[in-house]
């Protein structure tokens, strides 16, 4: 059984890597034994069926196989929970993999969850809507969740790494995106178009596009950044790291984004370029050699 670049789920690694004393294992071991596994586990930035995203550019320029976790529309609440986190460090522990990419948590602060905080609350300028965010406890809930992930995989021990990433400033506010045959398949007709997840919520408290779009920058790249991030850096050291897309220039310009939170399949392309460097980083020296920026 020959292995595969990319699993789409657990059944999978397991049938590739047998039991622990199986010739499986030990044509899996030496495979690693010069190249990565890593877990791209996320939500719509890694697992987007629109396009090619951040984890199909990241993951093209790595030489080794990689596991999807996660799905489209998963908020961090759902996806990390304690017993979930356990689970997967041990299993990420027992097939040797070197890494996971993480993305999660710009779902737990949009939609519906973003309108219930805005609820009745009238018109706001932007410093007091952002404000209501964190009263809320949006950022609180989100490094619970964080520290909850983190905890687990610190388990896993050894040179093994986690390399989160933020997110760049936001342009189309209130857009949508076109579906089609070619970039859903047969389900294009089904969905329709996605989003806007942002705009909906805070239109009746910030009412124009600039004022959301600076609310948005205050809330999914600095905020984020800030209050959920660099803490769980400073909590994680020799275990976290993230890449920082807050000055990525091409984000300003609007076709940079497909639609109001994604980028197109040439962004995440640029994104890739600044978030493969830092799992390099995290690397062992032995194996920085097979990530590509």
């Amino acid at each position: 059984m020959s292995l595969k670049r990319i699993y789409d789920n657990w059944s999978q690694v397991t049938a590739a890597t047998g039991t622990p004393g199986s010739a499986r294992r030990r044509a899996w071991r030496a495979y690693l034994a010069t190249r990565l596994a890593i877990a791209y586990w996320g939500d719509s930035w890694f697992s987007t069926p629109l396009y090619r995203n951040l984890y199909w550019n990241s993951f093209a320029r790595v030489d080794g196989l990689s596991l999807r976790l996660g799905g489209p529309g998963l908020t961090a609440a759902r996806m990390c929970t304690a017993a979930a986190c356990r689970n997967t460090a041990d299993r990420l522990r027992s097939r040797e993999f070197d890494l996971v990419a993480l993305s999660i948590g710009g779902n737990d602060c949009l939609g519906p969850r973003l309108a219930a905080i805005f609820d009745g609350a009238g018109r706001l300028p932007v410093d007091a809507a952002y404000q209501a965010v964190v009263d809320d406890g949006v950022f609180v809930r989100l490094r619970e969740r964080y520290a909850i992930v983190l905890t687990a995989l610190s388990a896993v021990g050894g040179d093994f790494r986690v390399v989160g990433h933020g997110y760049a400033p936001l342009q189309r506010i209130g857009a949508s995106g076109a579906t089609s045959i070619k970039n859903l398949g047969l389900a294009a007709p089904l969905i329709g178009n996605v989003g806007p997840w942002l705009w909906p919520a805070v239109r009746p408290v910030l009412g124009t596009h600039d004022a959301a779009r600076a609310f948005a920058r205050r809330l999914l790249v600095d905020g984020f950044r800030d209050q959920v991030l660099a803490p769980s850096r400073a909590d994680f050291p020799e275990l976290f790291t993230y890449a920082d897309f807050s000055r990525i220039t091409d984000a300003a310009l609007p076709d940079f984004w497909y639609d109001e939170i994604h980028p197109t399949e040439a962004a995440f392309s640029v994104l890739a370029a600044g978030f493969n460097p830092m799992l390099r980083a995290a690397l062992p020296a032995s194996k920085r050699t097979a990530v590509r920026s």
